[in-house]
């Protein structure tokens, strides 16, 4: 709406007052009345220009909290890409010594049996030794 229509919007339903001889208390209490209205009027005005204020400020915070939580988002979505990048290594290490291990206690149980089943056999024979030699004695 240009400024033209937004005067002419004001006046509709304005009524125009017929103008009469002055009175003299009159133009004392329009006096007053008008400037009661031009102080109201500066009043509001200055109001407005403290709220605008205000809000500009409060988008100027906003602005500024806004460009510190992006920065403090990148920052941690870079130490969460390097936590992210030593967790793999580390998954990977873990997999690699756990397959060591796998093959160690194989080897391990390969060497006791190795150990072992010489010493069974020595057992084996001097039980069956004895049973013999039981045998014999009987």
């Amino acid at each position: 709406m240009s400024v033209s229509q937004e005067f002419l919007a004001a006046l509709e339903g304005w009524e125009a007052r017929p103008v009469t001889e002055p009175d003299l208390c009159e133009p004392a209490v329009t006096t007053l009345e008008e400037q009661r209205r031009i102080r109201r009027m500066i009043s509001n005005r200055e109001s407005a220009r403290r709220s605008r204020m205000r809000k500009q400020r409060h988008l100027e915070d906003l602005r500024g909290q806004l460009n510190q939580l992006r920065s403090e988002n990148r920052e941690l979505s870079n130490q969460l890409e390097a936590v992210a990048h030593y967790c793999g290594l580390f998954r990977r290490d873990n997999y690699r010594l756990r397959s060591e291990s796998a093959v160690l206690m194989s080897r391990l149980t390969e060497i006791r049996r190795a150990l072992l089943l010489p010493q069974l056999h020595r057992l084996t024979s001097l039980a069956v030794d004895e049973t013999n030699f039981s045998s014999l004695i009987v």
